[in-house]
């Protein structure tokens, strides 16, 4: 023991290294974490919502589970790509329950999460043709929340029948 005081009294650090080290933020480590909150009464076996989930989502990488408890979990995507697709094809379900997604950087702060939002596709039907634009899809759908895309009426509208 004395042997150690004696070598930590030596310890010290010099000018250059107290001023500690410099990271830029493209060197940090990039966090692919997703809190979904399960909107049932059932309690959740981790491993069976991993066994669902997995294949659905068609992963490339890797993919850890963490049960917060309070029908939480916390998804850990080793690609980020994997995380951008989950949330891209929203809505989700888990046994019929709706499952809300909120990126989380902190496993710490997914307790001051709301999950109070969700994304969902929607369609409008019974418009006159003349009216099916983007921008009186836009008007309607700003009606009922945010809108993030409208989708293109030549692209994805069969026959133009909604928006």
């Amino acid at each position: 023991m004395e042997g150690l005081e004696k070598m930590w009294s030596w310890f010290s650090l010099t000018e250059e290294e107290e001023f500690g080290a410099k990271v830029l933020k493209d060197d940090e480590k990039k966090i692919n974490r997703l809190a979904g909150r399960f909107f049932t009464k059932w309690v959740l076996n981790v491993e069976v919502v991993g066994h669902t989930f997995k294949p659905l989502w068609k992963l490339k990488g890797e993919l850890k589970i963490c049960d917060l408890g309070d029908s939480i979990l916390v998804f850990d995507f080793k690609e980020g790509l994997d995380l951008e697709r989950v949330l891209e094809l929203e809505p989700w379900t888990y046994d019929k329950h709706m499952v809300v997604f909120e990126c989380v950087r902190e496993i710490e702060s997914v307790s001051s999460l709301e999950f109070s939002k969700a994304t969902f596709w929607v369609q409008i039907h019974n418009i006159p043709e003349r009216s099916l634009t983007q921008v009186i899809g836009e008007a309607i759908g700003n009606t009922i929340g945010k809108v993030i895309e409208v989708a293109d009426l030549e692209d994805d509208g069969v026959g133009n029948e909604f928006l």
